[in-house]
Parts: C-alpha cells; structure tokens; sequence
C-alpha cells in the first residue's frame, strides 16, 4: 500500500502540510543515519497508544515523509500489531502481512457491549475469517460482544500464545467448550460463565456480573490450578452456592497462594465467600476489601471479617525481625477498616446507618481480631482510631483490642468534643466480671486528636489518668501526652507538664475556664 492509500482505510487526509511535523520533515537531520539508527528513531516517534484505532493514522504519517521512511516503517513488525474489528479489511491484510509473526493484540468489538446496534454481520464474519487463522499469534485479546453472536467461531480458536483474555458480553451467557489457553495470565469475565475446570495458570482473575457462577467449588478448581495468582476480583457473582465446604471429618486442603496480593469483592452472599477465605492460603495478602449495597443477614458480617483477619494477621507479619507494628481501625459513615502494617481490611456500605450498627462493628471487629495470629500479640505495639462515629463506641473497641494485644504501648485516638468516656475506659483501673481490671498496663504514650479545631474540651480525667498511673504499681507511668485540635486549662495544663515527660499541644488553646479545670484534687 502506497502511503497516500491511507485515505483509503480512514477516510482521513495524509498530507504533508497537515499531518506531518515540522520537524519530522526536515528530513537532512536523519539523512545520514544508519537504517539501524533510523529505525529505533522512527519505533520511538510512533505513537505510544498503541491500543487506539487512530494508532495507524499516525503511522500512515511517518509513512508518508519519504520512501526510506516508508521501507524501513513497513519493515519495523513491531509497529504493525494491533487490530481492531472495525477496520477496513484492506488494513488488517496489511497489519497480518507486515506483522509477519510477531504476537499480535486484537480488538473485537460490535458494539452491542456498549448499548449501540452491531456491525453488520458480513463484516463480521470476514474479520474472523481474515483474523481466525492467526489466533495462535494473539497475544491479547479484548472480546466484546452481543450475547448473541457466534461466540464458538471467536473463543474456540486455537490461542496458543495468548497471555491476557477480556471477554465483556451484553447479556449472560454460558460457554462450555474449554479454552484453548495454554499461556493465559489475565483474564477479565463479564457476563460470560465459562468451562472454570479448564483455566490454570492465571496471575489476574476478574469476574463480574455472572448470573450462571461460577459457584464456590469452581472457583476453588482456578485457584488450585494458578498457584502464582496476584489478584483476585469478584462482584456481582451469582449464583454463589458453597457447594466446596467442608466439614471436620473430610476437610478440603488448603488453597496456597504464595502470591496474592490483593481480593476484592462486591455484592456477594458472605457466608459462602468466607468458606472460600477459609481455603486460601495467602501469606502475602496486603488488601482485601468487600463491599454490598444491602445488607444480608446481620449475623453474616463476623464471619466475613474473621476470614479476611486471618489474612492480614497471618503469621508471616510477626516475621519482621520483631519490630513493632501499628493497628489502625478506621469508622467513616457505611466503611470500616481495619490495617496492620501495611496490611488492611476494608469493608463497606453495610448498611450500618441502621440503629444497631454499633452492635454489628464491635462483633466484626472482635471476629476479625480473634483471627490475628498468636504471634503478633507482642508486637503490636500502637493502636490508631480513626472517624469512629461516637466516643463511647471507641471506648468499648478499646476493651476488645486489649483482649487481644494487652502489651499496646501508644493509643492514637480521633475525638469528638467529649473525651471522658475514652479517658474512663483506659483509666488505670477497670472491674471486670468482679475483678480489677488493668487495661493497657503498658501504655506509655497517649495522643489525642480533635475531629474538629477546638472542639475538643480537656477537662481533669486525663490528669486524673497521669497521675492515677504514675502511682500504680500495676501499669506503666505515662510519659507523653499528645492533644491536638482542643482546649485545655492552665492549670490542667500545667500540672500535666510536671507529670510528663513531654506534653504536646499542638494547635491547642490553653485557657483559663473554670468548667475545664474541674475538680482537682
């Protein structure tokens, strides 16, 4: 194809004066170069975005500066390996012949994916014609179609080099055949329930809006076959039957992913989906998060956050030559989070707007806590509450992180205007089941900060809190006391900085108000 043909693929102008620089035709700069050279030079002068159909209209341009250019673009296969089911035919001969065999990345869309009318069938059906007998050199493979289309003409071809598969339909549908996907990494599934038996190897798995599975037991077969998975992502998948649980008498073994890093799902029935939690084995985890729209059964919620504690408190987190690690737990609106190190949890719009919300979090919490490893009981050293809705609610989390963790040495804690139902909870004596109580005897370092500049009032409890501690032989003396955002008394003030040994009060206003002060005695 000559270069001024491009007009006719695109149906888009190539000449010189409009499409192609100023400095690419000032063409004595490169002259004397090697074809070697040369060609690297053009390689990088190709548009980068190789996955946008006006891809070729930029090439045609360099094309058309010379016939040195031309020969030594058309030569480059690198530059010709992308196609896109709305091309002419005549392009994508081209792209076949001057890609020679190198791995190709193809683009099927009719357009029904995206709620517009489909192309015509004829054109279709001579793209696959054109396009099918190159399969073994696709490389990648996005795969958008009507539910009605030909699916087995597309997804039975023989993808024998084929790393990274989209498959994204209008409607749901079951395709049965296995795939011949001997390389696939990535796959993306939408709306398509596929042969799950036959898929191994996967390094990215994403499924999403699947109304025929797969269910649990499938799920269970492509994570036992892709043991270098990365990534695992489910939403809107049904149904989602526990058809792979088991019981004490015949346990399944374990699912070992050395691997992943991250699990992300949405809008799936909990109790089923801990099941699966249950299974793996993922001592790399960093992430996991979960997410509803509605909520299911109230009940299910602690068994979803005791399988995703299990993740994050594993073992291999205790295996940091014993530094110390931070426990953050965060409350905003309908999310909750939880994060260890760099490790975290987040699950949201559970629908705890509701009344017994407060009920529901403190059970996930304790149920996502009591999973953590026994290890890390001594190494978590500070504990961080962030946007919880109410102080009193903060209060009753800190009686379940010292349960577990009872050797926590700082506390960082978000605060409404009222701080006494946290100063009272961590107060160096509490009765429990009739028995004092000591909770964080090791606590040494305590800050304070306000939701809002100023709102918080800093009254006598946390004087009453230093100097109750100080005086304990059961706990440790608090050293330093951090406020931040709040207003304290001179008094107060001043007898906390004999207590400490170092008071921060940062954008704290220190004023003389008898209602701050309080009784002292």
């Amino acid at each position: 194809m000559e270069p001024d043909s491009a007009t006719q693929v695109f149906s888009c102008s190539t000449s010189t004066e409009e499409a192609v620089p100023e400095y690419i035709v000032r063409q004595d700069l490169t002259r004397q170069l090697p074809t070697e050279i040369l060609e690297k030079v053009l390689c990088e002068a190709a548009p980068l975005i190789w996955y946008d159909p006006s891809y070729y209209r930029s090439l045609f341009r360099i094309r058309a500066v010379c016939r040195r250019w031309l020969d030594i673009v058309d030569e480059a296969q690198s530059l010709w390996t992308s196609i896109w089911l709305q091309f002419k035919l005549d392009l994508i001969s081209m792209v076949l012949v001057k890609s020679k065999m190198h791995l190709l990345s193809i683009w099927y869309d009719d357009q029904t994916f995206a709620g517009y009318d489909s192309l015509p069938e004829d054109h279709i059906s001579s793209f696959i014609d054109l396009v099918g007998p190159s399969a073994s050199r696709w490389e990648f493979f996005d795969y958008r179609a009507s539910s009605y289309a030909e699916h087995g003409r597309v997804l039975g071809l023989p993808f024998d080099n084929l790393r990274r598969l989209n498959i994204l339909l209008s409607g749901n549908i079951t395709y049965a055949s296995a795939l011949n996907t001997k390389k696939l990494t990535y796959l993306n599934v939408h709306r398509c329930s596929l042969n799950w038996h036959s898929i191994s190897g996967l390094r990215n798995l994403e499924i999403d809006q699947n109304t025929y599975g797969p269910d649990v037991g499938e799920l269970v077969a492509v994570l036992r076959a892709s043991p270098d998975l990365e990534r695992l992502e489910v939403t809107r998948n049904w149904p989602m039957s526990a058809t792979a649980s088991s019981d004490s008498q015949h346990p399944l073994p374990p699912i070992f992913l050395p691997k992943l890093r991250e699990m992300s799902f949405s809008k799936l029935p909990v109790v089923p989906l801990s099941i699966l939690l249950d299974l793996i084995e993922a001592p790399n985890l960093h992430r996991f998060s979960h997410s509803m729209t509605y909520k299911w059964i109230s009940d299910d919620f602690p068994c979803i956050f005791g399988s995703a504690g299990r993740h994050i408190g594993a073992d291999s987190q205790s295996g940091r030559g014993g530094d110390p690690i931070q426990l953050d737990i965060t409350s905003h609106g309908d999310t909750f989070g939880i994060k260890l190190g760099d490790r975290e949890i987040v699950l949201s719009r559970f629908g705890w707007e509701e009344s017994n919300g407060r009920q529901e979090r403190e059970a996930s919490l304790s149920a996502a806590l009591a999973r953590f490893h026994p290890n890390l009981r001594s190494l978590i050293k500070t504990v961080s509450f962030k946007d919880a809705p109410w102080n009193d609610e903060v209060a009753g989390y800190l009686r379940l992180v010292h349960t577990h963790f009872p050797r926590v040495e700082e506390l960082i804690l978000m605060v409404d205007a009222n701080v006494e139902p946290i100063v009272e909870m961590i107060s160096w004596e509490q009765e429990t089941r009739n028995v004092d109580e000591v909770l964080f005897p090791c606590l040494t370092t305590l800050r304070l900060h306000a939701t809002q500049m100023g709102s918080m009032l800093c009254g006598s409890s946390i004087l009453h809190l230093v100097e109750g501690r100080a005086d304990s032989a059961r706990t440790a003396t608090l050293k330093v006391v951090g406020l931040e955002g709040s207003k304290i008394a001179v008094d107060t003030a001043e007898r906390l900085r004999q207590s400490l040994q170092e008071l921060r009060l940062t954008n704290t206003e220190v004023v003389d108000s008898p209602e701050l002060i309080g009784s002292i005695s």
